[in-house]
């Protein structure tokens, strides 16, 4: 049986901590040239919120997102339909979707958005 061997060499070992910088986002297309964690396929970002942290309303016109809850609590508002989140929850927005958050508790999230375009936040 023949084996197909792949290769790309591009993979690397990291933390998602100790991003104050980058706002918490450890993978993306804004990162610098030579920077391994430079992608236009995902964004990434690992946020601590405090309780009543506001995500400003906006969409995205070209990437999704999704939205993962590690540890506190959230209300979201999508397309003026509030959805409750908590421990364990994700939320994933197809684009054209109008995206509010409060954090209802100190909370521990991952977002990703895919591709990874910087300019794609419109806000309403």
């Amino acid at each position: 049986m023949k084996t197909l061997k792949l290769k790309n060499e591009k993979y690397f070992h990291g933390k998602y901590e100790n991003n104050e910088k980058t706002r918490g986002w450890f993978i993306g297309s804004f990162f610098e040239k030579d920077n391994y964690c430079k992608t236009s396929k995902l964004e990434v970002m690992y946020c601590l919120h405090k309780k009543g942290d506001i995500v400003e309303a906006h969409y995205h016109k070209k990437k999704v997102e999704l939205l993962i809850i590690i540890d506190g609590s959230a209300k979201y508002t999508i397309n003026g339909k509030d959805i409750y989140l908590k421990k364990g929850d994700f939320l994933f927005i197809d684009v054209n979707n109008l995206i509010y958050g409060e954090f209802t508790k100190s909370s521990k999230i991952f977002a990703i958005h895919s591709p990874s375009i910087p300019s794609d936040k419109f806000k309403s």
